[in-house]
């Protein structure tokens, strides 16, 4: 009986797993914060390291960038070349996925595994062949499909993601401003595509755009918001979740609100 209680305490005294679904469902009343390619203020972008650094400072999800390698390995890159941040050149899908891993360029494999039942996390789907089966098979290989939120800027891609992995949460990402006249035709894009939310630059979320998505239950994320009086305009827009390089510095601020 003493075991079995300890084991009862045990388990009651453990953080909740993440759950994708459940933080937007938290989103509606409390805007929360993704941790941008990790932490990127604060460690190099798209690294295990800021990955972790995002779990450290709090963050509800932490987000990375996926291309695909020569080889058809799903890679943690943003650009599609590798000469801003790394030591090679030449793009990413010309790349053999070992030469990179030796360079020290993370797999999407070996994201999943940092922030596996830790945090939530955002993969952002960029370039390849076959990229969005790939995501896929990877996320339900480890189980963390409830844990995962799929982005990308390319409809057919969120398109294809909703149809592969219903059960996955996908946010379509939004590159230009829409005007109120807009609505309509954007609105029936997002129910074309099944997107679980939208994306928006956040100089791109205003009060009209906000009360629309909100009135349409479509949880709004903002990317890349910088600390400083943007943070509290847009959670007085009562957005669903802020993308920042600097997740510790927009928890802060959010907090003292």
């Amino acid at each position: 009986m003493l075991v079995n209680a300890l084991a009862l305490a045990l388990l009651s005294s453990m953080p909740p797993m993440p759950d994708a679904r459940a933080l937007i469902e938290k989103s509606w009343n409390r805007t929360h914060v993704v941790g941008h390619r990790g932490a990127a203020a604060y460690l190099p972008e798209n690294t295990l390291d800021g990955f972790r650094k995002a779990i450290e400072v709090g963050a509800s999800a932490t987000e990375c960038d996926v291309h695909m390698s020569k080889d058809g390995v799903a890679m943690v890159m943003h650009d599609e070349t590798l000469d801003r941040t790394t030591d090679l050149t030449g793009a990413v899908k010309d790349t053999p996925a070992k030469t990179m891993t030796d360079a020290g360029i993370p797999t999407l494999e070996d994201f999943i595994e940092v922030c596996k039942n830790k945090i939530v996390a955002v993969i952002e789907i960029k370039k390849g062949d076959g990229v969005v089966p790939e995501v896929v098979r990877l996320v339900r290989k480890h189980k963390t499909e409830s844990q995962t939120i799929l982005f990308s800027f390319n409809h057919d891609f969120v398109t294809e993601a909703k149809k592969l992995a219903p059960e996955i949460t996908a946010i379509w990402l939004v590159s230009k401003r829409q005007k109120p006249e807009d609505f309509p035709a954007f609105l029936a894009k997002v129910q074309e595509a099944k997107a679980d939310g939208v994306g928006f630059q956040f100089l791109n979320a205003y009060p009209e755009l906000a009360t629309e998505l909100r009135k349409k239950k479509i949880p709004l994320f903002c990317w890349t918001v910088p600390p400083g009086e943007q943070i509290n305009r847009l959670a007085d827009l009562k957005v669903n979740f802020i993308i920042t390089d600097h997740p510790k510095d927009v928890l802060f601020s959010l907090a003292a609100r």
